[in-house]
C-alpha cells in the first residue's frame, strides 16, 4: 500500500510504502500521524487504496 504524506516540520510531500512505516497514531485533532523508519513524523494525506476504491465504485 502507498501512503501520501506531508512532513510535520518541513512540509515535504512524500509517498511511503508499507515497509517504510513503523507506526501510525492520531493527534489530538484526530489527524493520522505516520512515523517512518527514520522516526520522522508525517500527516497522512491519502492512500492509493482510496483512489482505487473511488474509481471502482463508478
Amino acid at each position: 500500500m502507498l501512503y501520501h504524506v506531508i512532513h510535520l516540520k518541513t512540509h515535504e510531500l512524500k509517498i511511503l510504502n508499507t515497509n517504510d512505516l513503523v507506526d501510525m497514531d492520531y493527534d489530538v485533532d484526530g489527524r493520522v500521524i505516520v512515523i517512518d523508519k527514520n522516526q520522522e513524523n508525517y500527516f497522512l494525506l491519502a492512500t492509493k487504496d482510496i483512489i482505487n476504491e473511488t474509481n471502482s465504485s463508478r
